[in-house]
């Protein structure tokens, strides 16, 4: 990620329409937390 000043020491919510593997969200999650974010929660509405 270029900008992770944006992101550091935040704390992330994910949202995503539709849950089935849940890989997009880990992959997000991991990635975000790997650039300094506090925490990363998600909601999705479908599962």
């Amino acid at each position: 990620m270029e900008n992770n000043e944006a992101i550091q020491a935040k704390e992330i919510l994910l949202l995503d329409d539709i849950y089935t593997t849940g890989a997009t969200l880990h992959l997000a999650a991991e990635a975000l937390i790997n650039e300094g974010a506090k925490s990363v929660s998600s909601l999705t509405i479908f599962r």
